[in-house]
């Protein structure tokens, strides 16, 4: 997508400006690389208690800095929950809320496309734009049967970055 201008997919009125990356511990070596190109000091940022790879600070980089747009808040990823379960009632009220009565709706393949997830997975996970402390950040976990929040900011190569436009 051109920066902050077009979607690249969508999902109701939610703009996808730049389609997922991430998912695996190399492919988060790929955004540092695309970082560092444009920064070349850039490097993988640590947790600041722990020292951990902070995959959360890298994806927060990535959407403001090349993707376009900004990560998803929790009231876009739940329009993305509501789309990919066929439903229309799960809340963002509450961060660690889960929906356990869900399944995938047919239209999921739809929902993965304007997402960019080619690989048809069981489960996968999106950031979102919301830290919790120095440590944790959100994100929205889907499986094929229920949905919810957690916010571990580390040891989580295997989440995606979705950028969202305007």
């Amino acid at each position: 997508a051109s920066i902050g201008s077009s979607c690249a997919g969508t999902i109701g009125d939610v703009c996808i400006a730049s389609t997922a990356k991430g998912g695996s511990d190399s492919a988060w070596n790929e955004i540092v690389a695309e970082l560092q190109a444009l920064d070349p000091s850039y490097t993988m940022p640590k947790t600041p208690q722990d020292n951990r790879d902070d995959y959360w600070q890298v994806a927060n980089d990535y959407c403001e800095k090349i993707g376009g747009g900004s990560l998803p808040d929790s009231t876009a990823l739940a329009k993305i929950a509501n789309a990919l379960y066929g439903v229309d009632n799960i809340s963002t009220a509450n961060s660690y809320n889960s929906n356990s009565s869900l399944s995938w709706d047919a239209n999921k393949d739809t929902v993965f496309a304007a997402l960019g997830i080619t690989d048809n997975p069981s489960y996968f996970y999106l950031w979102s734009s919301s830290p919790n402390g120095a440590e944790n950040a959100y994100f929205r976990y889907f499986t094929s049967s229920y949905t919810g929040y957690s916010n571990y900011r580390r040891y989580d190569g295997d989440r995606w970055v979705v950028c969202l436009g305007d």
